[in-house]
């Protein structure tokens, strides 16, 4: 037994456990196989796979890729601020330092911006629609830029900065809930991870790269042109969002079924109104929306079908768990306080320092973009894990260079220190940042995904307002502790996530359901269904459980069945019915 990879009739790959074939697959090219989803890899296989040069591909591709620009306005952000951070012009024409309460409170008020919008997500996401709510996301977004553009004092720069905050969150509620819903089951991974990680780096670069270049200008130019840059990605989205068609999703929940199917055969079925992927998503969706409905609360600003249930509980534990806590084991430190801890270690050249950031910010960008294509292929769980692990082992020398620091240090012993927040960035980037909102996203029910979305981006605001204006207090008064602090709960979060990470991938949404109607969700999301691989053929062999003609049954989607699934063997073939031996 060994991992293989099967081709089906596209060029669609779906990685599988190996065995030897049995008797009833041994005519024609079959392969005992161990797959997530029976019935997925059956409809992908009887479709002849997802193509990624294939008509309903290439229509999707410019679709992700203008969705993406909503995270390039937060990516956007984090690097400016950082860079900012560095620009004695800056200092000097607000009147305020690289660390301490003021500037603490400078950074946090972005935060703000974001809690108050998380209030207002939820609603323009679920009633108005997906477009919707990255449209008005940036609307805000263009205003808050002028207003902290053209800004005089440091109210007026705070109160853009606020504004922002506020778009952003409205517009990256619906922006990674979009990209989820309209991917196909077989690329969610490889999308939702590109919006997040493409997105969020594309904007980071330009933010990193404009600030080293207008930080060489003398006056305030050099850091009002990199703020006025911020604007061109959100009038972008405001101007060509409502050209895009909307979720499928949010369309059968609002009665439209006709317009979803309509998107799943031309966006998944490559036209073929007959198309099994199609049928089966449909099916699906249907089901999981007719069950919703009957727990639906029409009331907006009522949170409480969140935590209505035991699985709905634990899904809000692991939004807390991957969104709020990984803010506490010290990314924010970096991102934010760059010029501040190369301050501390001896590096204090504003030209020096704009450059480190900037190769910082590539680093990570590229590392981020190689993590997108191994979603699918490590799973979230181990991408989760491996990732705290890593990033926690750099912390241990960037923590004993920051003690060693104290008083005076020696420039090569501060370019170690940089050393390792490059390599700190690399596995941040490459295991965390593909998931930051595609596992949020994929864990929350059709029902509620926009608020549960939204109720993690007030979490978020949150631990980030307290992350970012605690942390430059914590740098003045007790220096490199401050690291010890973040290396001690990266090992604890280390642990939260062995016991609760729920791995998704390889399924559709709605079979996520299943999983965490479990009591063992961790357990339930870890097993896997034996069949046989046939190309030519149908599912030919009925599974030891109960499955009925369709194909569906315990080895496909039931959203509340509690049961526990055994093992299935069936053969899958391309281009036929389901077929039982």
């Amino acid at each position: 037994m060994g991992y293989n990879t099967f081709h089906t009739e596209g060029d669609m790959e779906v990685e599988v456990e190996v065995e030897e074939a049995d008797q009833s697959a041994s005519s024609g090219m079959a392969k005992q196989a161990v797959v997530e989803n029976v019935a997925l890899a059956n409809a992908l296989v009887k479709d002849g796979g997802y193509s990624w040069t294939s008509p309903s591909s290439l229509k999707l591709y410019p679709i992700i890729m203008l969705i993406t620009l909503n995270t390039a306005m937060n990516g956007y952000d984090g690097s400016l601020m950082s860079s900012m951070n560095a620009m004695p012009a800056f200092h000097d024409y607000f009147n305020v330092g690289k660390q301490g309460p003021a500037t603490g409170l400078l950074f946090a008020i972005y935060t703000v911006g974001q809690l108050i919008g998380s209030l207002f997500a939820a609603p323009a996401a679920d009633r108005l629609g997906r477009r919707f709510g990255m449209c008005s996301g940036a609307f805000f977004i263009v205003i808050g830029t002028i207003i902290q553009a053209t800004s005089k004092d440091i109210g007026q720069f705070m109160g853009g900065r606020f504004l922002i905050g506020f778009g952003v969150t409205v517009g990256c509620t619906s922006g990674p809930i979009y990209v989820v819903e309209v991917s196909p089951p077989s690329m969610r991974g490889l999308f939702g991870g590109l919006y997040y990680s493409f997105g969020y780096c594309a904007g980071a670069l330009v933010a990193s790269w404009t600030c080293y270049g207008t930080g060489k200008m003398l006056g305030d130019w050099s850091w009002r042109i990199p703020v006025i840059i911020q604007a061109f990605p959100a009038a972008i989205i405001f101007c060509t969002v409502w050209l895009l068609p909307e979720s499928p999703r949010w369309q059968i929940a609002n009665g439209q079924r006709e317009k979803a199917r309509s998107f799943f055969v031309e966006y998944h079925g490559n036209g073929n109104e007959d198309s099994a992927i199609v049928n089966l998503q449909m099916e699906e969706i249907e089901r999981e929306t007719n069950y919703d409905k009957e727990l639906a609360n029409n009331r907006w600003w009522d949170y409480r079908p969140l935590f209505s249930t035991r699985d709905r509980c634990f899904r809000m534990y692991l939004l807390i768990l991957v969104g709020v806590f990984n803010k506490f084991v010290g990314g924010a430190v970096i991102s934010y306080y760059l010029p501040v801890i190369l301050d501390n270690i001896g590096i204090k050249s504003a030209n020096e320092q704009l450059l480190i950031n900037a190769l910082n910010v590539v680093f990570s960008s590229v590392a981020s973009v190689f993590g997108c294509f191994y979603v699918d292929k490590f799973g979230r769980r181990n991408l989760y894990l491996w990732g705290a692990l890593l990033t926690g082992l750099c912390y241990i020398p960037m923590n004993v260079i920051a003690a060693l620091a104290e008083g005076h240090v020696a420039k090569g012993t501060g370019y170690a220190f940089v050393a390792f927040i490059y390599l700190y960035g690399i596995f941040f980037s490459f295991c965390w940042m593909p998931l930051q909102t595609l596992y949020p996203a994929e864990i929350l029910p059709n029902d509620i995904r926009a608020q549960g979305f939204a109720f993690q981006e007030l979490m978020n605001g949150l631990a980030s307002f307290i992350n970012t204006y605690a942390t430059p207090i914590a740098l003045q008064r007790i220096g490199w502790r401050t690291y010890t602090i973040f290396l001690v709960l990266h090992f604890i979060y280390l642990g939260m996530l062995w016991w609760s990470i729920v791995e998704t991938k390889g399924r559709s949404l709605e079979e996520l359901e299943e999983i965490f109607s479990d009591p063992h969700p961790v357990k339930k999301s870890l097993e896997k269904h034996k069949i046989v691989l046939a190309t030519g053929q149908g599912v030919k062999r009925k599974p030891s459980s109960n499955v009925n003609d369709d194909g569906f049954g315990n080895g496909c989607l039931n959203p509340r069945n509690k049961e526990s699934l055994e093992k299935h063997k069936i053969v899958l073939a391309t281009g036929q019915q389901s077929k039982w031996e």
